[in-house]
């Protein structure tokens, strides 16, 4: 068990060290860095609520560039492709497969980390600066504990389509239609909930419809990834905070991603490599 582990970490470290030596963090950051100075610069031009404004712009760069992190360089990193050979050369023996998936989760959750903690550093510095230079009503308050919230909630978030993106790779070969099914799976997650809440509104009261237990079950296979958003805490006064509702989502969000990598585990074990 103990050596099984210790293959996974080696492996881990060996994407980690790729990860960097390709410069998948650099550009990301560059692109972070230039539009929060551009925030910095043109958030004079909002009304009032600086504050919400601007904590929803650094928030939303962030997840656009775990977007771009996911979709790009993790996609190419576990996709199946005929001009590569690593995949061939990782399964081989001493490695197994289950402790290749294991391995390469658990290299880009940690890239996927370290760009997270980069970019929360820079936003935190970037959200204190704006707060300084404008008066006090139109930014109440910045709270650290509800900052750090949300940013576990985004990684959380990012965590899940990693998962998926694994998952889909071990079963389908080529990164073009990885990439397809991912941003459809995203969708499908953004676009559930709003569904819905549209449907269930339009039912009669005491209607006893199957739609509404058939939503539910769908979320089951596509989470509503809004329950880990929690940025609208970080400049509220008082917020409507909900602890048990928080743990819940962290809870859901790591069972989802434990019983994710065990079907992408199960499916390299029954995939014919060649």
């Amino acid at each position: 068990m103990i050596k099984s582990i210790e293959r996974s970490l080696s492996l881990s470290r060996l994407i980690i060290i790729d990860g960097l030596r390709r410069h998948a963090l650099l550009a990301l950051v560059a692109l972070c860095l230039a539009s929060e100075t551009g925030a910095l610069l043109f958030f004079d031009f909002i009304p009032r609520d600086i504050g919400r404004a601007s904590s929803d712009f650094v928030f939303s760069i962030a997840w656009i560039s775990g977007m771009l992190f996911l979709l790009f360089h993790a996609i190419q990193t576990v996709s199946w492709r005929e001009e590569r050979s690593v995949i061939y050369t990782l399964l081989a023996r001493p490695i197994s497969r289950n402790e290749y998936v294991i391995g390469v989760f658990l290299g880009l959750a940690a890239l996927l980390f370290l760009l997270n903690l980069i970019l929360g550093v820079l936003g935190w510095f970037t959200l204190t600066a704006i707060k300084h230079k404008v008066l006090t009503v139109y930014f109440h308050v910045l709270s650290p504990g509800f900052y750090l919230l949300s940013w576990a909630g985004l990684t959380a978030a990012e965590l899940i389509i990693l998962s998926v993106i694994i998952l889909i790779s071990s079963a389908i070969r080529g990164g073009f239609i990885v990439l397809l099914l991912t941003v459809s799976y995203y969708f499908i997650c953004s676009g559930l909930p709003v569904a819905k809440e549209a449907v269930t509104q339009g039912l009669p009261p005491g209607s006893n419809s199957i739609i509404p237990f058939l939503f539910k079950a769908g979320t089951l296979l596509f989470p509503d990834l809004g329950r880990l958003d929690f940025k609208d805490f970080v400049t509220v006064t008082d917020p409507a905070f909900n602890s048990v509702f928080v743990l819940t989502g962290f809870m859901l969000a790591s069972s989802y991603i434990l019983m994710v990598i065990f079907v992408a585990c199960l499916i390299y074990n029954k995939r014919d490599l060649q």
